[in-house]
Parts: structure tokens; C-alpha cells; sequence
């Protein structure tokens, strides 16, 4: 895993940011009052060792996509509870038919993984043209093909067993995401969490402007 602070300063607020899969820290570049450190590649999760929080008086977490998955999975393992703790276009199933990411086309993303397929993906989780241009200019990841693959491959073989049933505040679903079907993430957080509803695709960051809305606000 790899980890980068997207904002720091002298703040005594962090927010936790677990990114999606093949993403780097140019996804989501949003402003904040608070520090912000983003977590990403989940090629390995299980040597990863918790952040040091002694400084920080309130702590956030925010996860999107495959990130809901290792948040999960790390929050439990590092005992750490969170002030609030928000899930975007994600589950705690990833790979399955009903609850996460369809198996035919997580095989398909697999088998596929070319430079044309990363960017069939790409307009896969974008809304329009509109978003494709803003995310082309801004968001786009760096990282190489190999090691997207690599990582592809590694989250289905670690999660499989899902994921541990740590608590969340806040689910939003984007309600023409076409990775995470926005009804299987209904069926995931039904019950578990209050639930929000987003206009556009799986790519929520652009219906955001800092991260304190993705953390507290409740209109968005």
C-alpha cells in the first residue's frame, strides 16, 4: 500500500481517504480545512501499519469503490474508530453479483487490461462528456498498466472473504454507477447505515467541493 498526504498543515482535524482501485493521489482533488491523508494501491493490505493519530483531536474517514473494502478491513485490524466514517460507490462485498462489482465484468476488466481497456474503464466510471474532459485534464492516475493489473488481481484474491462489519455513518450511491450497480450497494448498506443518494456515475468527486461535504454535510 501506499500512502500520501493530499493536505496538511497545523490542523487538528484528518480525514482518512481509502481510494479505488488504479487511482493515485490526483482522484480527488478537493479543498479542505483539515489535513487529509489518502491511502491507495491495495496490492498488499496485510503489513500495513495504522497512521500516527496522537496529534489529531478529531478523525475522519472516507472511502470510495475498492476503498470501502480495505478501510474495512484496515479500521478493524488498527481498532481505530473514527468520528464519522462515510463510504462512497462502494461495499464491504466487492466482487459479487448481487452485493458489489458484477463477476462477469470484474473477469472482463481482468482479461481486457490494455491500454484501451483502462480507458474503456475510465468512461466507465465517468458521467458524460463533461466529466470525462474534467477528469482527463485533472484526475487521471499515473500509475503503470502492470501495476494496476497486479492490484486488480490481488483485491478479488483478498476479498473474497469480505470484509469486517465495522460501522459506517453514511453510504452515498450515485445512482447510474455502472461498476457498483447502485442497487447492489442498496442491498449492502440497507440497515446498516443512513443512506444518500448522488446524481452521475461511479466517480462521485465531482458533486463535491471540499471534504468537510463529504464528511458532514447532509444535502449534497
Amino acid at each position: 500500500m501506499k500512502r500520501v498526504w493530499l493536505l496538511k498543515g497545523k490542523t487538528r482535524r484528518l480525514t482518512i481517504f481509502f481510494g479505488g482501485w488504479a487511482m493515485d493521489e490526483n482522484i480527488a482533488l478537493l479543498d479542505g480545512s483539515g489535513d487529509v491523508l489518502m491511502f491507495y494501491d491495495y496490492r498488499d493490505i496485510s503489513r500495513e501499519e495504522a497512521p500516527d493519530l496522537s496529534r489529531y483531536k478529531s478523525v475522519d474517514v472516507a472511502a470510495w469503490s475498492m476503498g470501502v473494502w480495505a478501510a474495512s478491513v484496515l479500521l478493524d485490524r488498527w481498532g481505530l474508530v473514527p468520528r464519522r466514517a462515510v463510504a462512497l460507490n462502494g461495499t464491504g462485498r466487492p466482487v459479487d453479483d448481487l452485493l458489489g462489482i458484477p463477476v462477469a465484468f470484474y473477469d472482463l476488466t481482468e482479461r481486457h487490461l490494455d491500454g484501451r481497456g483502462r480507458e474503456r474503464f475510465y468512461e466507465r466510471i465517468l458521467d458524460g462528456r463533461e466529466e470525462r474532459l474534467a477528469f482527463n485534464a485533472r484526475h487521471r492516475t499515473n500509475r503503470p498498466l502492470d501495476e494496476m493489473a497486479e492490484e486488480l488481481t490481488s483485491l478479488r484474491e483478498q476479498s473474497v472473504a469480505g470484509a469486517p462489519d465495522v460501522k459506517w455513518d453514511k453510504a452515498y450511491i450515485s445512482v447510474n454507477d455502472r461498476v457498483f450497480p447502485a442497487e447492489n450497494q442498496q442491498r449492502w448498506w440497507e440497515g446498516r447505515c443512513e443512506i444518500a443518494y448522488l446524481r452521475g456515475g461511479h466517480y462521485p468527486f465531482f458533486r463535491f467541493a471540499t471534504w468537510e461535504s463529504i464528511i458532514d454535510h447532509e444535502d449534497n
